[in-house]
């Protein structure tokens, strides 16, 4: 993969965050606001850049908390949008689909460069990689993407909007559910207090549940 090229305003005023939005859970136990300030702080042992090359390097030494706070603090970046790279996602997968996985795998790497927490760029990349025989760093990727999953599994227990898994990505959906094996039967939008959620009803192991996902970062930031 290209080197990262990310480039991060380290100047923020926080109430473009805040102002007029009401998101009062706590993510691994830090706020909005502080998750925005000590991944901006380049002095900070959490800062972005530093963050985001270990999701992408997620060896033993590197904590859950590292992952959380590269994951949540992406989205809170200035230059930020969700809807940004839908059409690189699609073309991607599209590519993997009708096998052409030389431009699949091309096209993931822009892709995750550029969006390096969100988890279908990642899942794409590591199978086209899989499918060119390049086991070493199909097997990296699927690690990075995996840990993800692991990482917001944590963020709450998915089985209401209090307790909702937190999310950036509406496509994280997809491959949240297909990691734990879920079949998704059937999601549906929910509102609740300026916040927004996906509420998905799965089978796992023969059993219909309900997941609640809050969707609110996306929402209110893209």
């Amino acid at each position: 993969m290209k080197k990262l090229s990310l480039i991060f305003l380290l100047t923020i005023n926080l109430n473009i965050y805040s102002q007029g939005y009401d998101f009062k859970k706590k993510i691994f136990g830090y706020s909005l606001d502080q998750i925005t300030m000590i991944t901006n702080d380049v002095d900070s042992s959490f800062y972005i850049e530093d963050l985001i090359t270990k999701i992408f390097y997620p060896d033993s030494t590197v904590t859950d908390l590292e992952i959380a706070l590269g994951y949540y603090g992406f989205v809170l970046q200035p230059d930020y949008k969700p809807d940004r790279y839908i059409g690189l996602e699609l073309e991607v997968m599209q590519l993997n689909d009708n096998q052409q996985y030389k431009s699949a795998a091309k096209f993931a790497d822009s892709l995750v460069t550029n969006n390096p927490t969100g988890l279908m760029g990642l899942v794409e990349y590591s199978y086209a990689l899989h499918r060119l025989q390049d086991t070493v760093m199909s097997a990296r990727y699927r690690k990075c993407y995996e840990r993800l999953c692991d990482v917001i599994f944590k963020s709450g227990d998915g089985k209401s909007m209090e307790t909702a898994y937190i999310i950036t990505g509406l496509k994280d959906i997809e491959v949240l559910t297909q990691f734990k094996r879920m079949t998704i039967t059937k999601r549906k939008t929910k509102s609740k207090k300026k916040q927004t959620f996906e509420v998905v009803s799965v089978f796992q192991s023969g059993k219909l549940k309900t997941l609640y996902f809050d969707t609110s970062l996306i929402t209110e930031f893209r």
